[in-house]
């Protein structure tokens, strides 16, 4: 084999690797009960993303002033 192929080789497993190794996003399964996916989800969020989402504005109230 040669050190192109080689190469090529690694490469290939290298990526499948990590496709294998995909997390799981519960958050993301629409087959999973609404709780569990919340909870998985702030699971995930960090304390500023939290609040920034606690904060936000709703576009009705947002004027150019």
């Amino acid at each position: 084999m040669g050190t192109l192929h080689k190469a090529t080789f690694i490469l290939l497993m290298l990526c499948l690797s990590a496709l294998g190794r995909a997390e799981y996003l519960k958050y993301k399964d629409p087959k999973q009960p609404v709780g569990a996916r919340i909870k998985d989800l702030l699971g995930r969020m960090t304390l500023a993303e939290k609040i920034g989402q606690m904060t936000q504005i709703e576009r009705i109230n947002a004027t150019a002033e």
